[in-house]
C-alpha cells in the first residue's frame, strides 16, 4: 500500500510539472498572461536546490509583472487571516492574486486550493484557486 501511494505521489508530481511547463509555454506564446509575486520570490529564496531556484527565476521573468507588497495587500491578507483563519503566507498568496484581479491562482498546495475555493463560494474572493492540471483541463 505504501509503495502504491508513493508511486501515485510521484506520478502526480510529474504530471503537475508537465502541466506547469505547458502553462508557462502558453504564457510565453501570449495565450495566457501571468503575474509573479513577492511571496513567490521569498519562497524561492528559501529553496535549498540551486537548479530549482534558477528555473523558478527564469519562469518569473516570463510573467507580465510582479505584485509588490503594499497596504492593500497587507489589509486583505490580514482580513483573510483574522476573519477566515487563513495562515499568513497563504493569505498573502491569495491577496496577491485577488487584488490585481487575476482570474486564477495556480498552486500545487491542496490546502490553499480548498481555502481559495471556499472563499470564492462565499463571495469573499473572485479568483479561482486551481491545481495546474485542473487549469489545463478547464481551458
Amino acid at each position: 500500500m505504501v509503495e502504491c501511494q508513493n508511486m501515485q505521489s510521484q506520478m502526480r508530481i510529474r504530471l503537475e510539472t508537465v502541466a506547469i511547463t505547458m502553462i508557462f509555454a502558453l504564457v510565453e506564446s501570449g495565450h495566457f498572461s501571468a503575474r509573479w509575486s513577492f511571496v513567490l520570490d521569498y519562497g524561492n529564496s528559501r529553496n535549498p536546490f540551486p537548479e530549482c531556484r534558477a528555473l523558478i527565476r527564469y519562469l518569473a521573468r516570463s510573467c507580465e509583472s510582479t505584485v509588490e507588497p503594499d497596504e492593500s495587500i497587507r489589509q486583505l491578507a490580514r482580513q483573510l487571516s483574522e476573519n477566515h483563519k487563513i495562515r499568513g503566507r497563504d493569505a498573502l498568496h491569495l491577496a496577491c492574486a485577488e487584488l490585481p484581479a487575476c482570474q486564477y491562482l495556480v498552486t500545487y498546495d491542496n490546502r490553499l486550493i480548498r481555502q481559495g475555493q471556499q472563499l470564492r463560494k462565499t463571495g469573499t474572493l473572485k479568483l479561482e484557486a486551481v491545481n495546474p492540471i485542473d487549469l489545463l483541463r478547464e481551458v
